[in-house]
């Protein structure tokens, strides 16, 4: 059967044509961009899928939206359940990163396990995503404040 990991996720994406052809894919799973980004995400099986998988052991309903706001933004926000067998959801931050506009220690969503009570938060650093347990992102202070 499997355990599912839930996954949130919100930030403004850059407007890179090849990142955003790859979330349109992810999300809406029309025509597959090619070629595929060179980064472990993509040798993983549930990768074009992740987006859009759900189950009955949250509650909220899921879904994943790329939108254009009028100034030109390109917005995603990720709801959605998995099973993270090859750690999808570690890799799928690792890959769009580098692709966000969001300023060190900015908070980017948390995911959590199906067996636990508190999440795993995501903040954003620009050489790579820190993630921090929440008993020990609670008492972290403002994002200037963080390490």
């Amino acid at each position: 059967m499997g355990m599912y990991t839930e996954f949130h996720f919100n930030a403004e994406v850059q407007d890179d044509n090849d990142v955003l052809a790859v979330l349109r894919y992810m999300i809406d799973g029309d025509s597959e961009p090619l070629p595929l980004p060179d980064h472990p995400l993509f040798d993983t099986d549930r990768w074009r899928v992740m987006l859009r998988m759900d189950s009955y052991y949250f509650d909220a309903d899921t879904h994943s939206t790329l939108r254009a706001d009028c100034q030109g933004g390109q917005y995603l926000c990720i709801r959605c359940n998995l099973k993270n067998y090859d750690g999808e959801i570690e890799k799928f931050i690792d890959w769009i990163t580098p692709h966000l506009k969001k300023h060190e220690g900015d908070f980017l969503g948390f995911y959590r396990y199906e067996e636990t009570e508190q999440p795993t938060l995501i903040h954003h650093s620009p050489a790579e995503t820190q993630t921090f347990e929440y008993a020990e992102s609670r008492n972290l202070g403002s994002a200037q404040e963080r390490p």
